[in-house]
């Protein structure tokens, strides 16, 4: 018998620690492990996942007498299409994904939006929200093998050039949604950051979305912002106001969007039933941020000046008034 391609496979089971929120603590039933989603109808999970296209099957603990539930699943901020089945005492949802679901991203963040809630009595009299079991979750890659050894000398070195060369915190995200004319528009505000050696008490970062592209507006306060722009095609021009090497860290900071809202997530969406619409969209737009702000790095690392050329001990200087 012929064995077919190896294939890649990524797999979480609920019983071992989360990185995410929305979930209650592990249980076990019959041998399954699982954890209810809850106590909000927006879950998060994040995990290792293949590069590249892909698909996924969701395993939910379901009752005897219990339909498969009606789970919304998003990955890195795309909504999925979603099938169901049931296999015994499991729900299954299969799911797949392609390439620009996981272009630039380092890890997969999927997101679960439950459509029902339910009270379920826990001890000491005690009511609590849940929306499914989630046993495990399996990821599988389309493509075959590891990636070559070689790469991962190429990645280690740059990720070291990047933390020791051009260090950046994003520190406490906090975020408010609005709108502005046509262009929908995201207010952050960074709490203790820091770009290269210097300490960013605060940083307030306005993001306006449109056909266009998206326009990025980043500063401390009472200070002159450093204005640049992700156009339709997904390019981004590196600040004209700053020196290079600062030009770079607003860059590397820029990159790290989605990390940031990944965190803001976990702390303002427990117990909450939010718009998943508006947050997928711009999940999105952070990821196109991210890939334009890698983008012209790498082209300025490998292409401009020597970047090892920059003293990594001056201070990050914003530009002056006037």
């Amino acid at each position: 018998m012929e064995a077919g391609p190896w294939r890649r496979q990524f797999v979480h089971d609920l019983l071992f620690a989360v990185d995410g929120s929305g979930w209650h603590e592990p249980e076990m039933k019959e041998s399954i492990g699982y954890r209810w989603s809850g106590p909000g109808r927006f879950s998060v999970l994040r995990m290792a996942a293949p590069l590249g296209a892909g698909r996924g099957e969701a395993r939910l603990l379901v009752l005897q007498g219990e339909a498969v539930p009606e789970v919304a699943v998003f990955l890195n901020g795309q909504r999925l299409a979603v099938t169901s089945r049931r296999q015994g005492m499991l729900g299954v949802l299969d799911f797949a994904w392609d390439a620009a679901a996981m272009a630039g991203e380092p890890r997969a963040e999927f997101w679960f939006h439950a459509e029902r809630l339910a009270q379920l009595p826990v001890p000491g009299g005690r009511m609590r929200a849940v929306g499914f079991r989630l046993s495990t979750l399996t990821l599988t890659g389309a493509g075959g093998g590891p990636a070559p050894a070689g790469e991962a000398l190429a990645l280690i070195i740059g990720r070291r050039f990047l933390f020791e060369r051009l260090p950046v915190v994003t520190g406490r995200p906090r975020i408010a949604f609005r709108s502005e004319g046509d262009a929908r528009v995201l207010d952050l505000r960074l709490e203790a950051a820091r770009l290269g050696p210097t300490a960013q008490p605060q940083l307030d970062l306005s993001l306006w979305s449109s056909a266009g592209g998206v326009e990025l507006s980043l500063g401390a306060p009472g200070g002159v912002p450093v204005l640049m722009r992700v156009d339709a095609a997904g390019r981004m021009a590196p600040p004209a106001t700053l020196s290079p090497r600062d030009g770079l860290l607003v860059e590397r900071l820029v990159a790290t969007l989605p990390e940031a809202f990944g965190r803001w997530l976990d702390d303002a969406m427990a117990g909450a039933s939010p718009d998943a619409a508006l947050l997928a969209s711009w999940r999105c737009d952070l990821a196109r941020v991210t890939r334009a702000a890698e983008a012209a790095l790498a082209a300025a690392l490998s292409d401009g000046v020597d970047a090892f050329a920059y003293d990594a001990a001056a201070p990050f200087a914003w530009p002056a008034s006037g």
